[in-house]
């Protein structure tokens, strides 16, 4: 096993030592070959390239599965029963670190997989023109076949520009991360950046890897059947999160029905789905039904609005979800539609509401003994760990579709792009006549409720869609706790930074230290500081 090397902190973490992508046999859950962490003397000469590029691969998909899981807990999905792993279910504003991942079924370890990935691809300071006064010499994989002629000689034309097209889309990848779903962010040691500055960092990085790109390919791994179709498909989200509808709109109307491409690898490598180990398979936690459960003592405004959220909160619960015979799946306050109440009956049967809505295909769950108080509602998203969590999908380009379609008054082509997400899925279409009866303000809950459906589990879509939406759906802002362990909810919106940062950066103490936490977002995204 390599020698874990520490860091002290993470704006200066790449200038101490190349993290990679993979697990080490030593970190237990699932084992693969390549080692996690691996000394720059370990990794000198091209023939390491490929390698180091499979390895950012590798953190990528142990990050993204991981935060797949921590994801279900900010949209409402479950909450922990067990008493164990009750943090990643709390609407966390810390991320996990620690370096290894998924050392045990309850570990919740994410950033260091994001930010490793990132600087094992590049760690040039001319590279991130928003990092200012970043730290660190240029020793990632794309800057050394870029930079190194003994790299650029060794690797050939068509064999340097593949590897480094496919480590920019993954430092891409990394940086989209962070812009969603961060309030401050540091690239190493620089200044803090706040979402909308690293978005389009990761912007520029998606457009260098399409540089690299002057014929298509099939990624490895069976991860995408096309690289630039992948490359396109994360602009698209990226412009989207930054309120760029028209632009994202682009790129989403390029990519092709049916196409995704996913954070999972094939050929043989050891695979990680955190969602179907810790949510189904060790099953520590519950899915809850619509929100009304909360101490309305401690009832908060929406900040966005400055209104009281109303008892039930709106666009809540994933239990027996159901689809209207006209197709609707909210009601003109944002209620989900469902088919049965929440709980069933002493023989385990749903315990019908009586009314003409069929059941959602797409969220679907099953009761089973959870490890603690009895027996729940449990996600049944996947079937097996081996099973597939999507990168980003053609659904989501299309609802994308959908959204722009929406805001420019095109409410028709806006359902009609709707239906298509529903199409071969046996979820009831929404009708022509009763979609020419549905308001603006009406289709973009439908579109926020497709969202919630069709990309369920797949990766914190809908916990991205709450941070574009936050006028509408609910964050608890630390208000109450959780119903079966008493959990206290954290309430955040977007994450802090690693603690770090604040207290040893100067750039960021020079800018108030801990009073810096959650000022470079929105009011209404900010995290509570506990």
């Amino acid at each position: 096993m390599s020698d874990l090397i520490r860091f002290k902190g993470w704006g200066r973490a790449a200038a101490l030592g190349l993290l990679l992508g993979a697990l080490s046999a030593c970190d237990g859950l699932l084992e693969v070959d390549v080692p996690h962490i691996l000394t720059d003397a370990a990794l000198e000469g091209p023939a390491t390239a490929e390698t180091q590029v499979n390895s950012m691969i590798a953190q990528v998909e142990c990050g993204t599965s991981v935060f797949a899981y921590i994801a279900l807990g900010h949209e409402d999905v479950h909450a922990s029963v067990a008493g164990i792993g009750g943090n990643n279910a709390i609407y966390r504003s810390t991320p996990d670190t620690g370096g290894g991942c998924d050392t045990s079924s309850a570990n919740g370890n994410w950033f260091d997989q994001f930010m490793s990935a990132r600087a094992g691809g590049s760690r040039d300071p001319a590279l991130f023109p928003l990092a200012l006064q970043a730290e660190g010499d240029s020793r990632g994989v794309y800057d050394r076949i870029q930079n190194d002629p003994d790299w650029a000689a060794s690797l050939g034309g068509t064999e340097g520009e593949k590897l480094s097209a496919i480590a920019a889309l993954y430092v891409a990848i990394a940086l989209t991360h962070f812009g969603e779903f961060y309030c401050e962010i540091g690239i190493d040691g620089s200044e803090p950046m706040g979402p909308d500055a690293v978005l389009t960092m990761a912007v520029q990085w998606v457009d260098r890897a399409l540089g690299h790109m002057p014929t298509d390919f099939a990624m490895p791994f069976s991860i995408s059947s096309s690289a630039r179709d992948m490359a396109v498909a994360l602009r698209a989200r990226i412009k989207w999160a930054q309120g760029d509808l028209a632009g994202a709109n682009t790129d989403a109307a390029t990519i092709t029905e049916g196409w995704t491409a996913w954070i999972t690898r094939e050929s043989g490598e050891q695979r990680r789905n955190k969602v179907y180990h810790a949510a189904q398979s060790v099953s520590f936690a519950g899915m809850v039904g619509q929100i009304d459960w909360w101490d309305s003592a401690v009832r908060k405004a929406n900040p966005a609005t400055g209104d009281l959220w109303p008892t039930t909160i709106p666009f809540t619960g994933y239990i027996f979800l159901g689809i209207s015979p006209e197709g609707e799946t909210v009601d003109a306050a944002g209620y989900p539609m469902r088919w049965a109440k929440t709980l069933r009956d002493a023989s385990d049967d749903p315990i019908s509401l009586g009314n003409s809505a069929t059941p959602d295909p797409r969220v679907t769950h099953a009761i089973k003994s959870v490890q603690g108080p009895g027996r729940f509602e449990v996600l049944t998203k996947y079937a097996t760990e081996g099973d597939d969590i999507p990168l980003v999908s053609w659904k989501e380009m299309v609802l994308i579709e959908a959204e722009y379609d929406m805001s420019m008054g095109d409410l028709s082509a806006a359902i009609a792009h709707v239906n298509l997400v529903r199409a071969g899925t046996d979820a009831t279409l929404i009708s022509a006549g009763y979609g020419g009866q549905l308001s603006q303000a009406h289709v973009r809950k439908v579109i926020i409720e497709e969202r919630r459906r069709a990309l369920f589990a797949e990766g914190a879509r809908y916990w991205s869609t709450k941070i574009q939406n936050t006028d509408l759906l609910w964050f608890p802002r630390a208000e109450g706790q959780t119903t079966f362990q008493a959990y206290t909810l954290g309430g955040g919106v977007r994450l802090e930074f690693v603690g770090d940062e604040y207290d040893n950066n100067q750039h960021w103490v020079d800018r108030g230290g801990d009073d810096l936490k959650g000022t470079l977002c929105a009011a209404d995204e900010a995290p509570i500081i506990l």
